[in-house]
């Protein structure tokens, strides 16, 4: 097969796995020598919009009629969809609209798991080397089909992801994302992570070289100026041995400020001062619930509270800011449970950012089994962890008034956080407007110099203009 034009087709937020995997598809597709370009809808006001998330402006904001004429105008022959739980009714659409539109353009989906809707082409595996298998063999000149491609791609031997891809959609300057590896070594029955690993098999969890990381690092600094680093994976801080050899060669070739995640059963005063030394300013837990029954038994996490106080001293000892995830709609959570993840947070030194999710029930994932039956028979339910869906029935409310509350209580003085952690004054926030939540959580971003807060912040008003302008 000779070079060709191959589209690939994204729905959702650029700060997720998926977008890199698909600068990764780009970059593979380039060095057998095919044109590439972009369909992208930035589900603004969607499920995956982290900042705003209204249903209702969602879908007079991002359908498919914009993406489909882009696809089938764009002189492709190939247009790629990428498997992804938040899109597929959104693939499937578009794939069927292009199709309708011009026969000749070859479907191509891309998924870990199982066909889904009518593609030409499905191709199961790891999408790295699935795709690249797909392209070697000349797939595209033989009928169209279902295969499987056994195997994982060898993350070094990969070329550097594609950023001209996205480059007219994010601010690489002021924020770049990284991954370092593919998957993580735990296995929480909500996580993506943990069905793709299912799927792949246990190897699936492995790392990049530290100099394949800083060559990229090094591209983005000369290409784009970067200022800042953020390693996405799911788990950073935590191989000492990997960290020590990267961390010297990032202080002496990169030297930026970073934000990563940590693990609070391996993050100690050793690992914390190498951290810091190097640039970190803030490093994210899981923390997802205090409830220790609750985290073993549903959410399959073994780490206890006990673990999680130690991490947050340590960072409070070295001065490190951190970040707290807190997962809203988990099945037994109880209001006492918040109030007693209220009463820990409250009396945290260096808490940056208690951020709130919604736990996401994955049809695939294990946490799937503990679903209410109301999901299980939404077959067309499409949510994630930023949307507005927060538990059910009578937690409905108390989830979201904490939500309110845990987003404010880092900025608020000892004395007003004792007396809203105390009784049933929590239930205060069930009136706070939205907007004055965001006007706190942009003075705890100026307070603690939260740089990524900002820069969502900053382009939040330009996505919004482009998806109206097109």
């Amino acid at each position: 097969m000779g070079g060709v034009k191959i589209l690939f087709a994204y729905k959702g937020r650029y700060h997720i796995r998926d977008a890199v995997t698909i600068e990764y598809l780009s970059a593979i597709a380039k060095r057998y020598g095919h044109e590439t370009g972009l369909v992208y809808d930035q589900d603004i006001f969607g499920v995956t919009d982290n900042i705003l998330s209204v249903p209702a402006l969602s879908r007079i904001f991002s359908g498919t009629k914009k993406a489909v004429e882009k696809a089938v105008s764009g002189g492709s022959r190939i247009v790629v969809f990428l498997d992804g739980f938040t899109r597929r009714g959104w693939n499937d659409e578009v794939s069927g609209g292009i199709k309708k539109a011009d026969a000749a353009i070859m479907t191509v989906f891309l998924s870990h798991i199982a066909p889904r809707g009518s593609y030409d082409y499905t191709l199961i595996g790891e999408p790295e080397f699935a795709f690249e298998r797909f392209l070697s063999e000349g797939c595209c000149d033989s009928p169209g089909g279902t295969r499987s491609f056994k195997g994982l791609a060898d993350l070094d031997l990969l070329p550097l992801p594609d950023k001209s891809l996205f480059a007219p959609y994010v601010n690489f300057r002021d924020s770049y994302l990284v991954y370092t590896g593919k998957g993580c070594r735990y296995g929480c029955s909500y996580c993506e992570e943990t069905v793709y690993k299912k799927f792949s098999g246990g190897d699936y969890f492995r790392r990049r070289s530290p100099e394949n990381v800083i060559l990229e690092l090094e591209e983005a600094k000369k290409r784009f100026g970067i200022r800042e680093v953020i390693y996405k994976d799911s788990v950073f801080a935590l191989d000492k041995r990997w960290l020590k050899e990267y961390l010297a060669a990032y202080t002496r070739r990169i030297a930026l400020p970073y934000k990563c995640f940590g693990k609070a059963e391996a993050f100690d005063g050793e690992l914390a001062s190498a951290l810091k030394e190097s640039g970190c300013y803030c490093v994210e837990f899981g923390i997802q619930t205090f409830n220790e029954s609750l985290k073993r038994d549903i959410l399959k996490r073994d780490e206890k509270t006990e673990d999680l106080l130690k991490a947050f001293a340590v960072c409070d000892r070295y001065r490190i800011r951190y970040d707290a995830d807190h997962l809203f709609g988990i099945p037994g959570e109880t209001v006492d449970d918040h109030k007693g993840a209220a009463r820990i947070y409250s009396s945290l030194l260096y808490i940056n950012r208690i951020k709130c999710h919604n736990l996401v029930f994955y049809r695939e994932a294990d946490i799937f089994e503990d679903a209410p039956q109301a999901v299980k028979d939404d077959m067309g339910r499409n949510s994630d962890f930023f949307s507005s869906v927060s538990g059910e029935g009578a937690m409905m409310r108390p989830n979201k008034t904490f939500q309110k509350l845990f987003r404010t209580l880092p900025l608020l003085p000892a004395a007003v956080k004792r007396f809203f952690t105390r009784g049933e004054n929590w239930k205060a926030f069930r009136f706070s407007p939205g907007v004055l939540v965001m006007f706190f959580m942009l003075i705890i971003a100026v307070k603690n110099g939260d740089r990524r807060f900002f820069v969502y912040l900053k382009y939040y008003p330009s996505r919004v203009k482009r998806a109206v302008c097109g």
